[in-house]
């Protein structure tokens, strides 16, 4: 419970101020300018450093070879295909990645292959490890 004499300081206080109505939506802009400017900084550190664990940078490479082998071989996977090949994929790396980064770790095969293009030894190791590990899965 507040004094009486510390409510209406309090409440002088409150009229005396700019409202947070007023500066909040340039105070949403700049948070969102910045949000903006952190992403980008981060997205050009490196698409390898995407990957936080051993069992991320397995995924992604399979994802790469996976987006690979349709952007770089014109290959078109069946629904079943494509889901045996999941399947494999998470056999080799087992549950260790979650769904929210297996998402990002898919997005983020695809903007490198875009990127680096078919013949980037990122993008070669890719399709190398598709051939190896999850062609056979897709038969």
């Amino acid at each position: 419970m507040t004094s009486p004499l510390l409510s209406r300081s309090l409440s002088s206080r409150a009229r005396d101020r700019v409202s947070v109505p007023d500066r909040f939506p340039t105070l949403l802009v700049a948070g969102l300018v910045g949000f903006a400017l952190i992403c980008m900084a981060l997205g050009s550190a490196g698409a390898r450093a995407a990957a936080e664990t051993p069992q991320e940078e397995v995924y992604l490479n399979y994802q790469i070879g996976l987006q690979a082998v349709a952007k770089c071989r014109d290959v078109t996977l069946s629904h079943e295909q494509q889901q045996r090949i999941g399947e494999r994929i998470d056999r080799l790396t087992g549950t260790a990645v979650g769904a929210g980064r297996r998402l990002f770790l898919i997005e983020e095969a695809k903007e490198i292959i875009n990127a680096k293009g078919c013949d980037d030894p990122v993008v070669t190791s890719g399709l190398a490890a598709y051939d190896a590990n999850l062609a056979s899965a897709a038969q």
